[in-house]
């Protein structure tokens, strides 16, 4: 599975999700499915920029609780069904847990 297949596998399994929530659920798919594939935060950026301008994400900006700053946010279109596939196994319940997110539950299950 390349890269942008990936970031749509996860947009599809999720309602919204900024990317670092992306980057996290890419990074534990990868690791779950044995791939070799480099992936880091810009890639992610660049792989959702090129979503949003295909049409196949929606892109809006929210503002952080603080007000401080906004968070750039994807939520994906019914388009994005054509490109995604099944998330494996541990990266789909990652991305249904309510409390803990993707990112925190990487950096708990980071192998030094």
């Amino acid at each position: 599975m390349d890269l942008r297949t990936l970031v749509a596998s996860i947009l599809a399994s999720v309602t919204s999700a900024d990317a670092s929530t992306v980057y996290a659920l890419a990074v534990i798919a990868r690791d779950e499915l044995r791939e070799k594939m480099e992936i880091t935060q810009l890639t992610v950026e660049e792989v959702l920029r090129q979503l949003a301008d295909e049409g196949y994400v929606a892109e809006y900006e929210e503002l952080s609780l603080d007000f401080r700053k906004r968070i750039k946010k994807y939520v994906a279109t019914d388009k994005i069904k054509s490109l995604a596939q099944p998330l494996p196994p541990k990266a789909q319940q990652v991305a249904k847990l309510r409390y803990v997110t993707p990112a925190f539950y990487h950096l708990l299950n980071q192998q030094k």
